[in-house]
């Protein structure tokens, strides 16, 4: 009986001390003909883990006499942590509110054409940079178009009246017969229309350096029929061969998609 109860003692000591030796950074001299196999089963550490510590990247390139570290549990566990990375931390919260991007026009229906300048064309590559630049921000997005197709307007508005918390944009460029005529507006319906209308018309106007032709109610089938906070945005007149020059540059395009997506931004804030 106190032979068991001696070699219980024995092996707890031993345990012990082996323990204490994994923590305190125990060390292996290789013998000729021995392997990693061998050695991780020795020590009860993973082949992984013990070359990892070791920097070895040829499992087969031991020597006899190289003397390899042992790692502890501890060091095991984060070696195989430390191989895997970590999972990329969101930029942006996202948002609640949806925004429905309507790029007016399209497919058949080209808008006003002057100089060359297709209306719808240029509507679209607007709506696409508000569409990248509000994703990148959080917001949900729905695109009424996203390639030259036509949509037609009844089917716009039931397209937003799908979804709640959402507002509408609908995004044009202006023309008219009186070719002296330029700047930016902005139509609306409804009163928080009305506060999206102002905060994106303001934006224009400092982004893109043209005349204020300010904010309106203006009851167009495409704001009408639709539930949602809308809005229908004037981003210049191609009818005027100098606003037309600027308009269809990318950095024109881009400032007006900025200040679009500012006005939603300050609406977002607000309501």
């Amino acid at each position: 009986m106190r032979v068991l109860r001696l070699k219980k003692y024995l092996i707890g000591v031993m345990f012990a001390v082996f323990s204490c030796a994994l923590s305190m950074g125990l060390t292996h001299t290789v013998k000729k003909a021995e392997n990693l196999y061998r050695i991780s089963l020795k020590y009860g550490v993973s082949m992984e883990s013990l070359a990892a510590y070791n920097g070895i990247k040829d499992k087969n390139s031991l020597r006899a006499g190289q003397v390899l570290k042992i790692p502890s549990k501890t060091v095991k566990i984060a070696t195989r942590v430390s191989n895997v990375s970590p999972p990329p931390k969101s930029q942006t919260a996202s948002k609640s509110l949806r925004v429905i991007i309507d790029a007016g026009h399209g497919g058949k229906d080209r808008g006003a054409v002057w100089g060359g300048v297709r209306e719808s064309d240029l509507n679209l590559k607007v709506a696409r940079r508000v569409e990248a630049s509000l994703k990148s921000k959080g917001y949900p997005v729905t695109m009424i178009r996203r390639s030259d197709v036509f949509v037609d307007l009844r089917r716009r508005a039931e397209i937003s009246n799908k979804y709640r918390n959402c507002i509408f944009i609908s995004i044009h460029f202006n023309a008219t017969p009186h070719t002296g005529v330029r700047g930016a507006e902005t139509f609306y319906v409804g009163k928080r229309g009305s506060f999206l209308a102002k905060s994106i018309q303001s934006h224009l106007v400092s982004n893109l350096k043209v005349r204020d032709r300010g904010y309106k109610f203006k009851k167009f089938s495409v704001l009408s029929h639709t539930l949602c906070p809308a809005v229908l945005v004037e981003c210049g007149f191609i009818s005027n061969s100098y606003e037309r020059s600027r308009c269809k540059t990318s950095s024109y395009q881009a400032a007006a998609a900025r200040a679009i997506v500012s006005g939603v931004e300050r609406y977002d804030r607000t309501y």
